[in-house]
């Protein structure tokens, strides 16, 4: 007898259609719709969007009005402040903890990738936009540190951080100059790292997250 998809696995796929539809921005943010609409844009059954709506209102990405459809967030600058903040307590700490166990051999593999990134970006169009294409290498710094902090507690809160940070950014434009500032502050908490000086890595990451949160804030 045949079976059908698991309803985790169809609840998993609806979840990242319409994450997928979000940062494609074919659903705006702030935006509010019915569970038809998310039917006929991400092409999933409403059983499985009913499914994804839950773990999507848990995340902070929805809220789900009963009468009035469904609310998507709007990064304002409090939910910015907010976001960061969190993050800085989670990274501190865990970048102490990654500057004295982390294999060597990571700690250069991950300055390679930068330096490698920064002289690709120093070969863009100053104007081009470059949000989407740092994502990847944004998740191997902040991500691999938080790991290795081994709370499966934390990276769960960590996920829900790093997908409202890519919230964030879907309203933000960062130039190639933008994004090589961040990478080499990235670099110098790599440096911290490689010295074993882990009071220099926390406050140093300490220094990029308030950075980052003055760029996404439009401050600098």
């Amino acid at each position: 007898m045949k079976t059908g998809t698991p309803k985790k696995l169809l609840s998993e796929t609806a979840y990242q259609s319409i994450l997928d539809a979000l940062f494609s921005k074919q659903l705006p943010f702030g935006s509010r719709m019915s569970q038809k609409d998310l039917e006929r844009i991400t092409g999933t059954a409403v059983g499985p969007i009913r499914d994804a709506l839950k773990v999507l209102e848990a995340d902070g990405i929805v809220k789900v009005h009963p009468r009035s459809g469904i609310e998507v967030v709007t990064p304002s600058a409090e939910l910015v402040r907010s976001t960061f903040q969190f993050r800085t307590i989670i990274e501190r700490a865990a970048v102490k903890q990654f500057s004295q166990h982390a294999r060597s051999q990571d700690i250069l593999d991950l300055k390679n990738i930068h330096l490698e990134e920064i002289n690709r970006l120093k070969g863009c169009d100053p104007s081009s936009d470059q949000t989407l294409l740092v994502d990847k290498i944004e998740d191997q710094f902040h991500t691999g540190i938080v790991n290795s902090l081994q709370n499966e507690l934390i990276d769960i809160s960590f996920r829900r951080l790093h997908l409202m940070v890519r919230v964030i950014k879907t309203t933000s434009f960062l130039s190639p100059s933008t994004v090589i500032t961040s990478l080499e502050e990235h670099l110098k908490v790599l440096d911290a790292c490689e010295m074993r000086d882990s009071d220099l890595a926390e406050n140093l990451i300490g220094e990029h997250l308030m950075n980052a949160l003055s760029r996404n804030l439009g401050l600098k």
